[in-house]
């Protein structure tokens, strides 16, 4: 009797690891709705949001932007940047990557 409940206990531990990346992964069809639903998500509204990790890779239209040639953008603290994403100017720290602010639909 021990032995059948150490297995199932033993089993019971290892199924979720073993199906976790099974339900991970992601679908195989990334055709043209897919393509549809990004531009969807992009107008929606800002992609980042303050305190996130920002990713280069997820910015559309990324471009490292220069404060002075706006109005009312203030100059950057100290180990902060501000870079474009699609619409919006974000402020981000150079180190840490970590989204300080947003400012939605700055560049339409």
């Amino acid at each position: 009797m021990r032995k059948f409940t150490a297995t199932l206990l033993a089993a019971a531990l290892i199924a979720p690891v073993v199906a976790a990346p099974a339900m991970a992964a992601p679908g195989h069809s990334q055709g043209p709705s897919h393509a549809q639903n990004q531009r969807q998500q992009a107008s929606k509204g800002p992609q980042f949001r303050k305190g996130e990790k920002f990713d280069r890779s997820r910015a559309t239209h990324y471009q490292v932007v220069d404060y002075r040639k706006y109005r009312n953008v203030k100059a950057p603290p100290k180990g902060y940047h501000y870079v474009r994403s699609g619409n919006d100017l974000l402020l981000v720290g150079l180190t840490s990557g970590i989204v300080a602010a947003v400012t939605s639909g700055m560049f339409r």
